[in-house]
């Protein structure tokens, strides 16, 4: 997306997909014509302004491609809100609903404060507040920069801050604040910055750049945010996706770092480092040292693993490393899953986009709730901000496996909602009262006009606002304001506030102590203090004096923490702390830490489990693979505990699958064979294919996963690997094609995968009877990719026949295309059909259409361009011709039959289709004229957010979508209908960006003007 709120970080791509549009706002009855003022005749809204009605073509400066104008147009109304004056905050007080149990309470507000968009306190409760008031494009040309830090302080004791001093000023757009060693530690773009007052004066007079190169060419949104002390002692920034090369000015010596996600930052050493992740706006730890991240559209993500350890094992193709925890309203357009949690606003402000409405569309600031004066119910929630729908909302957390799944805390209502439009929540933190503190921005518009079109940024106030601003205050209803003493003292009694894991006063204690000022941990460690505490610490205490005592690395120094109190610590009762006391082990390198006994308990928690793989990974002991099996049986088709004991186990592939053969208990997913059987193949180059089924067992329910896994990578050409002339495979095949023609009985996918490497008399029925099996879409596309991989003509020939066409369903169509045209072999048979006119042309996308103009064969080559080209033929002119169909009555019901046919397979409208490309709600607002021309020429313009990728493989295949995830060992591409295919770097020849639009070219060949004409009305919503 190109939205978001003013610093809540704004496109999407959270662990390595491009960014998402958010949804923009509108009242109901709003008109897009208002907007855009005189840019549009009110009488002929086909028709900019002023334009010589003999010119065809919309004005240029309102041109976006067909994907633009879905993305952006949402951006352009949240402009438009009903109220269209602020409330003073007496009255927006008035506004809010609080959840049942809930009472607010204002704290601050303008002139005392400003443009609020980060704060925190620090161990004196003072507050310090980042004002962005420059946002959203700064100040004129020649004028200084007007971002402040804010002091504010309470000289009453009364609970509202009375006092406020300038503690810096002259920043550009400051978003983050972290107190630091007696300062602050500041993010404002391109710099990481450390401010101090020395001689008192409540003013800053120390100003040093801790790191710089952070990205300032994109929009004040995208930037470095929210600096975060983690539980390993390093200070963790959110990467906010502007990214940027990164140099210390203070340690020269090091290395430019280019951002690829989240950082963090070593203050004892000045190291710093690429984490994974890339949140927007925020992050937040929890009690256990696990961290969250967010998204505009996903408002709590778990950052469950590390590249490092899925780089223990580069063979195996896995890329993701953060979870989307909410349940997500379908819309594949997002990473992993897709889609956008579900919210209850109760502002008039209204969301435009069909896959918008009522979900997140521009979440920030997740926070997890350590505890405090909320009541106790919210302890371990996640809790964000949705400045475009103006609340707070708030999510318990539910393990689920390694991971969490995200599910509402309230039902079918927020932790706090305004029905003030201009509410705009950006920012939260927990106090020194144990109070839940929200920023409110407090703005008309809180969008940047970077992702808004020319003509709306000209009518739109995006200051509207900019002096005004709130900070409030939520507890559980009841509460009486009470001042907190400051928090200092000796290591003991930092130590006991550490030990209480209350929320603020721990984790406050904890940055103390890690700030090294005069307690050194080793003495720390070496007091009475730590043990003493230990014995009566909650869990959340016990939790951070594991992380303070046994920082990574500290092995061989050995704080004097006992090595009997990390045992007692892995057989805790609370799994949370048998989980740091597994990831502290393996955090530390030391040989001395191998000797300690790891061994899981059988009822142990899945996510205890998994910490447990991980800690297996980092040391080559025999026989972890055996303890790896016993785990996997455990985990019932957890993903991230398949992908952590691949990870764990290099080399040992096939030990790994015969010791899982050995165990009782439920089994792991196919896919987790596959890549074990493609483990097996690199790992073990003695074995041939019957050896591996013979290892193995035939009679295995696994042997078709694993051997079609380890056929995969070991096949190089057209031969098959696996022949009816050797005893053992042919066995296996039998017991394959007699799977596929049971009568009855469901199909096994990993039956259909092996028989692609199986010779093609044997194949060739079963693979085209499974191929149209309409019962079982997972097998019918195993069985496309299958037949794909064959050389036989007749694969063209029979699955691109015209009744064939005619019949398929638009998930059919594109699951057939995707799979031929992938392989070189096959282009000719697709030139074939296009001449028959079996299928169309405009079948294949642009982008696709690459695979035949990079074709070794001349021939291939020059068909296709001739094809092509007959097909689009001259853009302009065909615009040109096409426009007569804004003279006919539609027929909007055709309309939508046209559009469940044609368009279907990438966008979504009123709840129909795949989000591939942006849903096209949006387009009810757009003219008529300004949507045929983009439907014609849809590579006018591509919004980046849909940038198709080509990938080219060493096996010979082409590939092109969206780039969905990365790490440094492999790639995810999305496809049509969200295909999702995952490629080695090892594997990958080339990874190209392409100029085209997915949409394909010529799309209008195959509609009359008529049908045209009914499209529109449909896409207008016209009845």
């Amino acid at each position: 997306m190109k939205h978001n709120n003013a610093i809540v970080g704004a496109a999407d791509r959270g662990t390595g997909v491009p960014p998402v549009g958010p949804a923009g706002i509108l009242p109901a009855d709003y008109d897009i014509r208002k907007t855009l003022g005189s840019a549009f005749d009110g009488r002929d809204a086909r028709r900019p302004h002023g334009q010589d009605a003999r010119a065809t073509r919309p004005a240029p400066r309102l041109l976006v491609s067909l994907a633009a104008l879905c993305f952006l147009a949402a951006h352009a109304f949240a402009a438009n809100t009903t109220d269209s004056q602020p409330r003073s905050a007496e009255d927006e007080l008035k506004a809010f609903q609080a959840a049942d149990g809930l009472q607010v309470e204002l704290v601050a507000a303008e002139p005392l404060v400003q443009s609020p968009c980060a704060m925190a306190f620090d161990e004196r409760g003072r507050l310090f507040v980042a004002e962005n008031r420059g946002y959203p494009i700064g100040p004129a040309e020649g004028q200084p920069p007007v971002g402040t830090i804010a002091m504010l302080e309470d000289t009453h004791g009364d609970g509202r801050f009375d006092k406020r001093t300038t503690f810096a000023d002259g920043l550009t757009f400051p978003n983050g604040v972290m107190p630091w060693q007696g300062g602050l530690i500041v993010t404002c773009a391109p710099d990481v910055l450390f401010l101090q007052d020395r001689n008192g004066d409540g003013k800053a007079d120390v100003r040093r750049v801790l790191l710089t190169g952070f990205e300032t060419t994109k929009s004040t949104q995208l930037r470095v945010n929210k600096p975060t002390l983690g539980p390993d002692g390093w200070i963790y920034f959110a990467a906010g996706l502007a990214g940027g090369t990164i140099t210390s000015p203070e340690h020269p010596d090091m290395a430019p770092l280019k951002m690829t996600g989240d950082l963090r930052w070593n203050p004892r050493t000045g190291e710093y480092r690429n984490v994974d992740g890339k949140s927007q706006y925020g992050m937040s730890f929890d009690d256990f040292g696990r961290r969250f991240i967010c998204m505009n559209r996903i408002q709590v993500q778990h950052v469950v693993l590390s590249s490092f350890d899925l780089q223990r094992n580069p063979n195996l193709a896995f890329s993701d490393t953060v979870q989307n925890c909410p349940e997500l309203i379908p819309n594949l357009l997002m990473h992993s899953t897709g889609g956008a949690a579900r919210i209850y606003p109760i502002s008039s402000n209204i969301t435009t986009a069909d896959s918008h409405v009522g979900t997140f569309s521009a979440a920030c600031a997740i926070t997890i709730w350590r505890g405090g004066a909320l009541p106790e119910q919210y302890r371990g929630c996640a809790i964000s901000c949705e400045p475009t729908g103006n609340l707070v909302h708030v999510d318990k957390l539910e393990p689920k496996g390694a991971t969490f799944a995200a599910v509402p805390l309230l039902d079918k209502t927020e932790l706090l909602a305004s029905r003030d439009d201009w509410t705009r929540p950006v920012f939260l933190e927990s106090g020194p009262d144990g109070a839940l503190y929200v920023c409110d921005m407090y703005r008309r518009v809180i969008e940047h006009p970077d992702y808004l079109p020319a003509e709306i940024r000209k009518h739109t106030n995006f200051e509207g606002g900019k002096e005004l601003g709130r900070i409030w205050r939520i507890t559980k209803k009841g509460t009486v304001y009470k001042t907190s003493p400051a928090l200092e003292g000796t290591a003991g009694k930092l130590i006991a506030a550490v030990a209480k894991g209350d929320g603020w006063t721990s984790a406050t204690a904890f940055r103390l102590l890690n700030e090294d000022q005069g307690i050194p941990l080793n003495v720390v460690a070496r007091s009475t203090d730590a043990r003493e505490q230990w014995a009566k610490a909650s869990p959340a205490g016990r939790a951070a004096l594991l992380h303070l005592l046994f920082p990574p690395d500290a092995a061989s120094t050995n704080y004097g923490f006992p090595f009997q109190d990390l045992e007692r610590a892995l057989r805790d009762e609370d799994p949370g702390v048998q989980a740091v006391a597994y990831r502290v082990a393996a955090g530390n390198q030391a040989n001395r830490w191998a000797a300690l006994e790891f061994r899981l308990p059988a009822t142990a928690a899945p996510s205890v489990a998994f910490q447990r793989t991980l800690l297996a990974g980092r040391f080559e002991a025999q026989g972890d693979f055996n303890r790896c099996a016993e785990i996997l049986v455990q985990g019932e088709g957890d993903r991230w505990q398949e992908a952590a004991i691949l990870s764990a186990c290099p080399g040992k592939a096939l030990e790994l699958v015969q010791a899982i053969r050995r165990r009782p208990g439920p089994r792991p997913s196919l896919d987790f064979y596959s890549q074990a059987g493609r483990l097996i193949a690199v790992e073990r180059k003695e074995l041939t294919p019957a050896d591996l089924i013979t290892e193995i067992t035939p009679g295995a329910p696994e042997a078709f996963a694993v051997t079609a896994g380890f056929c995969g990578a070991r096949k190089t050409g057209a031969a098959p690997l696996l022949t009816m002339e050797d005893a053992t495979t042919a066995a296996l095949l039998k017991r394959a094609v007699k799977a596929l023609g049971t009568a009855g009985a469901k199909p096994d996918p990993g039956a259909v995968a092996l028989l692609s490497y199986a010779p093609w008399e044997v194949a060739r029925a079963p693979l085209f009877g499974a191929a149209f099996n309409r019962d079982e879409p997972k097998v019918a596309e195993v069985a496309l990719r299958a037949l794909a991989s064959e050389d036989a003509p007749e694969v063209t020939a029979t699955l691109l026949t015209r009744e064939r066409w005619d019949a398929a369903t638009p998930a059919e169509r594109e699951a057939v295309i995707g799979a031929l045209i992938g392989r070189p072999q096959h282009l000719a048979g697709i030139l074939d059909a296009i001449e028959r006119k079996d299928i169309p042309a405009s079948a294949i996308a642009s982008v696709r259409r690459a695979a035949f103009a990079k074709s070794k064969e001349a021939a291939i080559r020059d068909r296709a361009a001739k094809l092509f080209t007959a097909a689009t033929g001259d853009r302009q002119k065909v615009f040109d011709e096409a426009k007569a169909c804004l003279t006919l009555t539609p027929a909007p019901e055709h309309g939508h039959q046209l559009f469940t046919q044609i368009c279907a397979t990438c966008h979504r409208l009123n709840q129909e289709g795949s989000a591939v490309g942006p849903d096209l709600f949006d387009m009810r607002n757009q003219p008529k004229e300004s949507i045929l021309f983009h439907i014609i020429i849809p590579d006018a313009e591509i919004a980046p957010v849909f940038t198709a990728y080509l990938a080219e493989t060493k096996d010979g295949r082409t590939l092109a979508g969206l780039l969905a995830s990365e790490t440094t060992t492999s790639i995810t591409l999305r496809m049509p209908l969200a295909q999702e295919e995952t490629i080695l770097r090892s594997n990958l020849a080339k990874l190209t960006a392409l100029p085209n639009s997915l949409m394909p070219t010529g799309l209008d060949a195959a509609l009359s003007k008529q049908d045209l004409a009914d499209l529109l009305a449909f896409l207008k919503g016209e009845k």
